[in-house]
């Protein structure tokens, strides 16, 4: 019998395996490579998407922004782009506000860096964006035009200043907006409390009401009052041609059921209305939070320092 011998390999055949091997290794680790290139890749390509925020006190349009990458003006929306980390500077002419960084959404609460509407600097800043509002009609938004840039060039204002209103005053008083002199603090703060309170709340506003299409007429019994308001869902109502001369202190539109507007179930809808005149103007009425069109009846003008009805209508039926 012949006995089977074992031979050795040639030694090319071990280098050839070491190299196999060798190559094999390499690619195992330059895969792992790519796929960390390739995260890398991604997280750079997140960190430079461009994003939206909102800059509020209502939707801000018409502010001039800019960022490192970013420039431009807030939309209808108060909408502006930036990217993660940077800062922006929103300004009014070569009016500036204290830089801060980007956010989703900004109002003069963040550019002062508080929690409290009245500080000073978050109130003087809620006076002058809601003044230069073009229409003057905050609760539909503020709208800041072109030429409240063209006064404010060569402008710097101090939002601490206890001259803050002389400051400001040459600026608001040729802005071409519905207001020519600056508002009162109050209305102002309370405006902005307001926006805020509302951006807080996510509320789901039905069209359930039976109410909905139900309108009415205003009765003028003062203050040259008149318009139509009509509901429009179950929380909002639409007031058009309305016409106030505004000339009295502390009004606003007041609900209530049977025409009483003092009693336990009256309640206030949106912002004041005095200090400007209204003339065949539209105002959209959000109710406040809770409160739904089938919680009244009756709508007035309603002047809350005198307890006074200047204007009042029945929701009915067409």
């Amino acid at each position: 019998m012949s006995s089977l011998k074992m031979v050795k390999p040639p030694v090319y055949l071990f280098l050839y395996w070491s190299v196999f091997v060798i190559f094999g290794i390499l690619l195992l680790f330059t895969g792992c490579g790519g796929s960390d290139g390739a995260s890398v890749s991604n997280q750079s390509a997140t960190q430079t998407e461009v994003l939206t925020g909102v800059f509020i006190d209502s939707a801000v349009e018409g502010l001039h922004y800019s960022t490192d990458t970013q420039s431009g003006t807030t939309n209808e929306n108060g909408e502006f782009s930036y990217i993660q980390g940077e800062n922006v500077t929103f300004s009014i002419g070569d009016i500036q506000f204290p830089p801060i960084i980007s956010q989703p959404i900004i109002s003069p609460l963040d550019v002062f860096s508080v929690s409290l509407v009245n500080d000073k600097r978050v109130s003087n800043m809620a006076r002058l964006l809601q003044t230069l509002d073009q229409d003057g009609i905050t609760g539909n938004g503020i709208t800041i035009a072109d030429e409240a840039h063209n006064q404010a060039t060569g402008v710097t204002v101090d939002f601490s200043s206890t001259d803050f209103v002389i400051q400001v005053e040459n600026l608001v008083a040729n802005a071409g907006a519905a207001n020519t002199s600056l508002i009162n603090e109050q209305a102002a703060l309370e405006h902005l409390s307001l926006s805020l309170n509302n951006l807080a709340m996510t509320r789901a506003c039905s069209s359930d009401s039976i109410k909905i299409g139900h309108t009415g007429l205003f009765t003028t019994l003062a203050h040259n009052v008149s318009g139509r308001a009509t509901i429009i869902d179950d929380c909002t109502l639409e007031v058009t041609q309305f016409n106030f001369d505004g000339m009295a202190p502390n009004v606003r539109f007041y609900a209530g059921v049977n025409g009483n507007f003092s009693g336990e179930d009256a309640f206030g809808i949106g912002d004041r209305i005095d200090g400007r005149s209204y003339t065949n103007e539209t105002i959209l009425l959000e109710l406040p939070e809770g409160k739904f069109v089938d919680d009244f009846d009756s709508l007035s003008v309603w002047c809350v320092e005198f307890n006074a009805d200047f204007g009042s209508l029945r929701l009915e039926a067409p």
